[in-house]
């Protein structure tokens, strides 16, 4: 049990270092090949939600190494990120609306979030009684 824990738990630390990484070292990139176009104000903001996935990965490093027990806030708050941003991703998809954009890239994007919805449901469902305990 604790190896699926921690196997869970490693692959939403992937996740959320993708795309820290994605949006901290690679802004300017990432923002016009997956927003579509570059201006500080997408830089900034794209850094700023890279420093929050950044700290939520360092939070599940801390996870494993002491105990997910009573940890409910920090893995409820994961899953809830990526289930909005996997429905605004989804909106873009059925909309068909990219924006400056390609459907492929959000299409890509949806599909990483899905994943990653995925392993917190199963997390949360398995995990519910332990993480809410203080």
């Amino acid at each position: 049990m604790i190896k699926t824990n921690n196997i869970l738990i490693l692959l939403n630390i992937i996740f959320l270092l993708y795309y820290s990484i994605q949006l901290l070292i690679f802004t300017d990139e990432f923002s016009i090949s997956n927003l579509g176009s570059f201006n500080h104000a997408i830089a900034g903001l794209s850094e700023i939600i890279g420093i929050i996935f950044f700290s939520l990965a360092l939070s599940l490093i801390f996870i494993i190494r002491n105990n997910i027990k009573g940890q409910i806030p920090i893995f409820f708050t994961i899953f809830l990120i990526q289930l909005l941003i996997f429905i605004n991703f989804l909106r873009y998809i059925f909309t068909n609306s990219p924006g400056e954009t390609s459907i492929e890239a959000i299409t890509f994007n949806a599909f990483i979030f899905f994943i990653g919805l995925i392993v917190s449901i199963i997390f949360l469902l398995k995990n519910f009684q332990i993480l809410k305990q203080f």
